[in-house]
Protein backbone atom coordinates (compact mmCIF):
# COMPACT_ATOMS: atom_id res chain seq x y z
CA UNK A 1 0.00 0.00 0.00
CA UNK A 2 1.38 2.95 -1.12
CA UNK A 3 1.27 5.95 1.53
CA UNK A 4 0.16 9.41 1.21
CA UNK A 5 1.87 12.47 1.47
CA UNK A 6 -0.37 13.39 4.74
CA UNK A 7 0.67 11.46 7.54
CA UNK A 8 -1.93 12.66 9.57
CA UNK A 9 -4.43 15.29 10.45
CA UNK A 10 -5.02 17.23 13.85
CA UNK A 11 -8.73 18.86 14.41
CA UNK A 12 -9.12 20.86 17.85
CA UNK A 13 -10.81 23.56 19.17
CA UNK A 14 -12.05 25.73 22.34
CA UNK A 15 -15.97 25.75 23.46
CA UNK A 16 -16.43 28.50 25.86
CA UNK A 17 -19.30 28.50 28.82
CA UNK A 18 -21.17 30.72 26.95
CA UNK A 19 -21.10 28.48 23.55
CA UNK A 20 -24.02 25.67 23.18
CA UNK A 21 -21.66 22.62 22.83
CA UNK A 22 -24.36 20.77 20.53
CA UNK A 23 -23.68 23.83 17.93
CA UNK A 24 -19.26 23.04 18.44
CA UNK A 25 -20.24 19.57 17.74
CA UNK A 26 -22.01 20.14 14.71
CA UNK A 27 -19.61 22.59 13.52
CA UNK A 28 -16.93 19.69 13.74
CA UNK A 29 -19.18 16.85 12.00
CA UNK A 30 -19.59 19.78 9.26
CA UNK A 31 -15.57 20.11 9.12
CA UNK A 32 -14.74 16.55 9.01
CA UNK A 33 -17.48 16.14 6.25
CA UNK A 34 -18.51 12.13 6.74
CA UNK A 35 -15.04 11.03 7.87
CA UNK A 36 -16.47 8.82 10.84
CA UNK A 37 -14.26 10.62 14.07
CA UNK A 38 -14.18 9.78 17.90
CA UNK A 39 -13.26 13.35 19.98
CA UNK A 40 -11.49 13.88 23.15
CA UNK A 41 -12.63 16.45 25.66
CA UNK A 42 -10.50 17.93 28.11
CA UNK A 43 -12.54 20.00 30.45
CA UNK A 44 -10.16 22.97 31.70
CA UNK A 45 -11.37 26.43 33.50
CA UNK A 46 -10.84 29.54 32.01
CA UNK A 47 -8.92 32.99 33.08
CA UNK A 48 -11.43 34.08 34.71
CA UNK A 49 -12.82 30.46 35.99
CA UNK A 50 -14.93 29.88 33.84
CA UNK A 51 -15.22 26.23 32.48
CA UNK A 52 -14.28 25.90 29.08
CA UNK A 53 -14.10 22.47 26.94
CA UNK A 54 -10.87 21.95 24.81
CA UNK A 55 -12.27 19.00 22.06
CA UNK A 56 -9.97 17.55 19.67
CA UNK A 57 -9.55 14.17 17.09
CA UNK A 58 -6.71 12.89 14.86
CA UNK A 59 -6.56 11.19 11.85
CA UNK A 60 -4.38 9.21 10.32
CA UNK A 61 -3.31 7.48 7.33
CA UNK A 62 -6.29 7.32 4.53
CA UNK A 63 -8.73 9.03 6.64
CA UNK A 64 -6.02 12.04 6.95
CA UNK A 65 -5.35 12.06 3.59
CA UNK A 66 -9.09 12.15 2.15
CA UNK A 67 -10.16 15.14 4.95
CA UNK A 68 -7.37 17.12 4.31
CA UNK A 69 -8.05 17.50 0.00
CA UNK A 70 -11.74 17.42 0.99
CA UNK A 71 -11.03 20.66 3.43
CA UNK A 72 -8.87 22.29 0.81
CA UNK A 73 -11.38 21.99 -1.85
CA UNK A 74 -13.86 23.55 0.35
CA UNK A 75 -11.91 26.88 0.73
CA UNK A 76 -12.76 29.11 -0.87
CA UNK A 77 -10.43 30.13 -3.83
CA UNK A 78 -8.86 33.42 -2.70
CA UNK A 79 -8.04 31.51 0.76
CA UNK A 80 -6.35 29.01 -0.72
CA UNK A 81 -4.10 31.57 -2.84
CA UNK A 82 -3.55 33.41 0.38
CA UNK A 83 -2.44 30.46 2.16
CA UNK A 84 -0.10 29.69 -0.62
CA UNK A 85 1.23 33.03 -1.26
CA UNK A 86 1.89 32.94 2.75
CA UNK A 87 3.07 29.34 2.83
CA UNK A 88 6.40 30.45 4.97
CA UNK A 89 3.52 31.83 7.78
CA UNK A 90 0.79 28.78 8.08
CA UNK A 91 3.46 26.22 8.16
CA UNK A 92 6.54 25.32 9.89
CA UNK A 93 9.90 23.24 9.30
CA UNK A 94 8.75 20.28 11.01
CA UNK A 95 6.09 19.45 7.78
CA UNK A 96 2.83 20.86 9.38
CA UNK A 97 0.30 23.17 7.70
CA UNK A 98 -2.10 25.17 9.69
CA UNK A 99 -5.17 26.17 8.90
CA UNK A 100 -7.86 27.76 11.06
CA UNK A 101 -11.20 27.71 10.06
CA UNK A 102 -14.17 30.05 11.22
CA UNK A 103 -16.29 28.08 14.14
CA UNK A 104 -19.25 29.91 13.13
CA UNK A 105 -19.32 30.18 9.54
CA UNK A 106 -19.18 26.09 9.52
CA UNK A 107 -22.43 25.67 11.33
CA UNK A 108 -23.77 27.59 7.58
CA UNK A 109 -22.11 25.21 5.74
CA UNK A 110 -19.27 27.91 4.83
CA UNK A 111 -16.02 26.65 5.46
CA UNK A 112 -13.97 30.26 5.55
CA UNK A 113 -10.53 30.81 7.71
CA UNK A 114 -10.53 32.64 10.47
CA UNK A 115 -8.25 33.81 13.58
CA UNK A 116 -10.54 34.65 15.83
CA UNK A 117 -12.14 31.57 18.06
CA UNK A 118 -11.38 29.05 15.20
CA UNK A 119 -11.25 25.46 15.04
CA UNK A 120 -7.73 24.54 14.31
CA UNK A 121 -6.36 22.20 11.66
CA UNK A 122 -2.92 20.79 11.73
CA UNK A 123 -1.76 18.34 9.06
CA UNK A 124 1.12 16.76 9.61
CA UNK A 125 3.30 15.70 5.99
CA UNK A 126 5.38 12.98 5.78
CA UNK A 127 8.79 14.02 5.51
CA UNK A 128 9.64 10.59 4.63
CA UNK A 129 8.17 10.78 0.70
CA UNK A 130 9.46 13.79 0.08
CA UNK A 131 9.87 17.78 0.15
CA UNK A 132 7.21 18.89 2.67
CA UNK A 133 6.50 22.30 1.08
CA UNK A 134 6.06 20.97 -1.89
CA UNK A 135 3.40 18.87 -0.90
CA UNK A 136 1.91 21.55 0.19
CA UNK A 137 2.12 23.94 -3.05
CA UNK A 138 0.26 20.87 -4.92
CA UNK A 139 -2.79 20.23 -2.29
CA UNK A 140 -3.31 23.78 -2.25
CA UNK A 141 -3.33 23.80 -6.07
CA UNK A 142 -5.71 21.13 -5.91
CA UNK A 143 -9.05 21.55 -7.93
Amino acid sequence: MRQGPIQSVEVSTIAHATEDPIKVDRALLALLQGINQQFTRHFLEGHHGNPIVKIETRLANDNANQFARLLIRKLPESERLLLLRDLELHSDDDGNLFIRVDKQKLLQGDFRMAEDDPVRVRIKFNRLIGDCKRSMMLLLETD
